[in-house]
């Protein structure tokens, strides 16, 4: 008789384990979703707030923008070039080198798969190689 005390006793606390286990978890459920509530809020918010920025200044953005996306592009492709140059000792600088199709001044234009020299009379789109029909030229050394 004395063990179905101690039995019930445990039971009971058991019990309230339980019972405070499962309302500590809907309270923390309740307070993560009042707080997920809140982020929302303040997110859109923010993002409103930047959209209507950027609807009434785009014309700002578009005309000070291109100017500064060149130069950044510029310099961004000058260190690569060099970064690539001096890191591979390449014989021939990437920025001498030319793709068929790409338009050039007038020049010679070395084949980098026979060596021809290709004369180029005038500005225009680069042709492929006159020999071999290879589409990678250089300039390296050869164009006034």
């Amino acid at each position: 008789m004395n063990s179905m005390k101690k039995d019930h006793l445990k039971s009971e606390i058991d019990s309230s384990l339980v019972e405070e286990a499962r309302k500590t978890l809907l309270g923390a459920k309740d307070w993560l979703l009042e707080d997920m509530a809140l982020m929302t809020a303040y997110w859109h918010d923010k993002m409103g707030y930047t959209e209507a920025w950027v609807d009434a200044n785009w014309h700002l953005v578009l005309e000070e923008g291109n100017e500064l996306i060149d130069a950044l592009d510029e310099k961004e492709d000058a260190a690569l070039l060099w970064l690539i140059n001096n890191v591979n000792n390449n014989p021939v600088p990437l920025e001498e080198c030319h793709v068929a199709g790409d338009n050039v001044v007038a020049g010679t234009y070395h084949c980098m798969a026979c060596r021809h020299d290709n004369v180029i009379e005038k500005a225009q789109p680069l042709p492929t190689c006159e020999v071999c029909h290879y589409g990678l030229m250089s300039s390296h050394g050869g164009n006034e």
